[in-house]
């Protein structure tokens, strides 16, 4: 056979190039397009006004940020999300500060709504005629009896196997179901009727985020909060929080310990000291260095966020992470060498700091 004609392998060409040419745009259309759906799904999500839900009470601390406040409101169950109360407040303009006191505010509202209702200003009836009760995420019921007005009256309804009992829970004390959040009372609460308040609050929040994940009524309540309870206690990155409930189950379908020293601070009641080798081998079933699975119950009370982490963990195949040299924020690993090689990472990121403060030591104590 004769070789091609120039002419006609050089339109051969020519066309292959306008093909692909025209299939890298019609690509570049396509993801502009989806980026645009996506864009308009957020901003309709953020603006458009929601089905008025029940009240809660939230507190706006003073100095609080836009960050702030919408970290408050993903943690009250009001939006999924902070970012959307950040577009809220771009959207909105106003550059109107958001006042610190307590406010009601509806579930089933959008971002811009609530913006809106923050801006009118605290409830002056919350403010000036009611007694008013705060405990954060992460805490066990030792810490939070001792943010109470009746600390002993906490810690005795908290393990009341009656008040257990009529509550409908299976579990030797309330460590976990304690609902963290701002309580208001007309007069100073008992421990007993604070501790009620705490898990009503729990099982509404918790039935709430069971309609919304569906399938999740399946699970064992206990182990959800135990898992949300260590996530609560790994990191206070709402990003993370989805990974590291991943982290957990993985490791746990491979019958792997967990390994996390929040279990270790609990069993050991170390809070605010350094963990030393040695106490990873301490004898206490909550201490998941030397157990496989889950430790017996809950280790503190988790928030909103951890406990949706809980019931919809991210999809990965993580098994590892540790922190990073900023104090807040972690490295995934799906792999013991790529774990080893963010440990030393931090290990060489955090030596300027540790030899800083080993100098210091140094200087105050010649």
């Amino acid at each position: 056979m004769g070789a091609a004609e120039p002419g006609k392998s050089a339109r051969r060409f020519w066309r292959t190039m306008a093909l692909l040419l025209y299939t890298a745009l019609a690509a570049l259309l396509l993801a502009g397009v989806a980026a645009a759906v996506a864009a308009f799904a957020v901003y309709d999500h953020v603006t458009q006004p929601g089905v008025d839900g029940p009240e809660t009470e939230v507190a706006v601390p003073e100095g609080a940020t836009g960050r702030d406040v919408g970290r408050i409101l993903v943690e009250h169950g009001l939006i999924e999300h902070e970012l959307f109360f950040r577009l809220a407040l771009q959207i909105d303009g106003t550059n109107q500060p958001v006042r610190h006191g307590a406010y009601r505010l509806r579930r089933g509202h959008s971002a811009l709504q609530l913006l809106r209702e923050l801006h009118k200003g605290p409830s002056r009836m919350i403010l000036e005629n009611q007694f008013k009760v705060t405990i954060p995420e992460g805490m066990t019921i030792a810490q939070a009896a001792a943010l109470t007005p009746d600390p002993e009256g906490f810690t005795e309804a908290a393990h009341d196997p009656a008040l257990i009992a009529k509550l409908g829970l299976d579990t030797e004390s309330l460590e976990g179901f304690l609902m963290p959040n701002t309580y208001f009372f007309d007069k100073e609460p008992t421990g007993r009727e604070l501790v009620e308040r705490m898990v009503g609050q729990f099982a509404r929040e918790y039935a709430r985020l069971v309609a919304e994940t569906p399938g999740s009524e399946k699970l064992d309540k206990k182990t959800v909060v135990t898992v949300a309870s260590l996530i609560e206690e790994e990191t206070r990155v709402d990003d993370e929080r989805p990974m590291v409930a991943r982290v957990i189950y993985n490791r746990l379908e491979k019958s792997m310990r967990l390994q996390m020293d929040s279990t270790l601070q609990f069993a050991l009641d170390k809070y605010g000291q350094r963990l030393l080798y040695e106490d990873r081998e301490a004898d206490s079933p909550f201490n998941t260095y030397l157990n496989t699975g889950l430790p017996p119950g809950p280790i503190s009370s988790p928030g909103t966020a951890s406990l949706r982490a809980a019931l919809r963990p991210a999809e990965g195949k993580w098994l590892y992470f540790v922190s990073n040299a900023d104090g807040k924020t972690h490295t995934f690993s799906a792999t013991d060498e790529e774990h080893q090689r963010a440990v030393a990472r931090f290990r060489r990121e955090i030596a300027p700091q540790r030899r800083a403060l080993e100098g210091q030591a140094g200087e105050s104590n010649p």
